[in-house]
């Protein structure tokens, strides 16, 4: 538990916004989608039959809020789940899916 003295210490701001960015139920599959590897835009859209436009505006909110990081190579950018935060949170909320 934390202590009521310690809550001035939590960015609550931040927290919020990645809590915000990843309540939507499409960018939520699409973190799910980056948390073991990277994908490109291309992957993506694919994966979840999106449009491309679509997954772009989604990865820029993720990507504002510090969920999802790009990567380059050239002229590609794949994304990625880097923060163990976020991670954590996805796990909890997958894990009940993990035996169906």
């Amino acid at each position: 538990m934390i202590k009521v003295e310690d809550l001035n210490k939590i960015d609550f701001e931040k927290e919020g916004q990645i809590l915000k960015a990843i309540s939507n139920p499409l960018r939520l599959r699409m973190v799910s989608l980056l948390m073991n590897d990277e994908c490109c835009v291309t992957d993506i859209t694919n994966a979840l039959g999106i449009s491309q436009s679509t997954s772009s505006q989604h990865l820029a909110i993720l990507k504002s809020s510090g969920v999802v990081y790009p990567k380059r190579y050239g002229t590609k950018t794949c994304y990625i789940v880097e923060n163990p935060e976020v991670k954590k949170i996805i796990l909890i909320l997958l894990e009940k899916y993990k035996n169906d």
